[in-house]
Parts: C-alpha cells; structure tokens; sequence
C-alpha cells in the first residue's frame, strides 16, 4: 500500500490523451483533522451508487458517510483517497471510514501490441523519471515525472510485447508527441504523473508468485528493466485485521 506525500498538490496524466495539471495550489485551504488519513485505493462498484475500496491485497474499506465520486461508481477506477476511521464496524468489511475527499487516478488496461514498428508510432519510446512502481489488487501502478510544455498532450500505455514466449513482461510506454523538446524553451519544465494498469490480460498464475518484467526508457540511464513479485488477484480477504491501518500516514495540517 502506497501513500501520498501531497494528494491535492498533484501534477497528474489525464485519460488516454495526457496533459498536466495541478489541482489546487495550497494545502492549507484544507484544514484535515489530526486524525485524517491518505491512501490509494482501487473503489469498487456495488448496487447503486454504492461502492467499497480495497486498500491493498487484503484490507477493505466501506464509506460510512454518503460521499459519492465525482467519476462514479459504475465501474472499477484507481483513486486517491483522504479519510478518517470509524469506530462503527461494518459486517463483511474491514473497516468504516469518512471519506473527506477522492481524486481519480488514470486507470487503464494493457494495450493492443501492435508490433515493434506501429508500438514505437504509436505508443512512443519517450523517457520518463520512473519514481516509484508496485503491483496491488491486480494492478500496476507507477508514480514517474516527465518534461512538458503543456502544447501537446501526452500518451501513456502499457504493452506486453511478446505474450506468447514472455507473458509475464510488460513495457511503459510514453509519447510526448515532441512535448519535451527544448524548441520549446523555458515554456518546458516537469511534472509529474501517477497512472495504474489492470493486469488482468496476463495469465493466470494459479496462486502462484511469479516474476513480472517492467521495462521503461530513463532519461538518464537509457533502457532500464525491473522485476516485481506478481501474484494473479484473487477475491478481497474482508476479515483481515485492522493493524493494516496503522501504517497509514497522518496529513500535517
């Protein structure tokens, strides 16, 4: 589970056509209570708009206020979330929470490999800053910067490459459609972005953990290749214990 060092002073991607934005300038405009929490969360759909988070492998999270995201509850999304606990229990679930506020996180499936050629067209081979990845609830997720100008939109996928002989790797893939380049002077500077795959095109790994290949292009170090455990997801555990909370950070006020 991954918490977020700023979650409204963010520098995001925005759905299959990218640009960067910042939510808002000034944390203090939002006075959290001591006890307030952050977290990334997969939210879940049930009947209505009703909904549950699952906040990492085996701990889920039932809102105990009436907040509904603003990107709705009709299907799986990623999100960032600030909430408090409850004291109240919630039957089948870990634990109730307040929800104070919920951001979108770019969620998408592995893309089409379209072959070598098309992939480099299409999807790009443009460097990013890799900051952070890890795999949770069938996820793959990556926190990374890039250069911008904000002209252009940017591109993000993920492609696996070879499914038949490699179908545990994957590639990161970013076209900044020349967004990056210094033509564009002192207009360019970095921002940064969070975006989550679903892995759930990758063969089933029957209970098993695997090795999942990551490979991506590095500003500084060229073509850069990571391994992670991946584990095929698997119904949610609702009656893990508690103690999964406390290793969530408190926000400063």
């Amino acid at each position: 589970m991954k918490t977020i060092r700023s979650f409204f002073v963010v520098l995001t991607f925005l759905l299959t056509t990218v640009t960067f934005y910042s939510c808002l300038d000034d944390d203090d405009k939002y006075p959290w209570p001591d006890n307030a929490l952050e977290a990334i969360v997969t939210v879940k759909p049930l009947e209505g708009n009703a909904y549950y988070m699952q906040l990492d492998d085996s701990t889920t999270l039932i809102p105990a206020n009436d907040y509904v995201p603003y990107f709705g509850t009709k299907e799986e999304q990623r999100a960032y979330i600030i909430f408090t606990p409850e004291s109240e229990n919630v039957q089948g679930y870990n634990a109730s929470v307040n929800i104070l506020a919920m951001d979108s996180i770019l969620t998408k499936p592995i893309a089409e490999n379209l072959g070598e050629e098309k992939n480099n067209e299409i999807y790009g081979k443009d460097p990013v800053d890799m900051w952070d990845m890890w795999v949770e609830d069938g996820y793959l997720s990556f926190r990374f910067s890039s250069y911008y100008s904000g002209r252009h939109k940017h591109f993000i996928n993920l492609i696996q490459p070879d499914s038949l002989n490699a179908p545990y790797e994957v590639e990161f893939r970013h076209n900044a459609y020349g967004d990056t380049d210094y033509p564009y002077g002192y207009d360019v500077q970095k921002g940064w972005g969070w975006v989550s795959f679903s892995l759930d095109k990758l063969p089933d790994t029957e209970g098993k953990t695997v090795k999942l290949k990551i490979k991506y292009k590095s500003y500084t170090s060229g073509d850069k290749t990571y391994e992670l455990d991946y584990c095929t997801r698997r119904p949610a555990g609702k009656k893990a214990s508690l103690t999964n909370l406390d290793g969530l950070r408190a926000i400063i006020k």
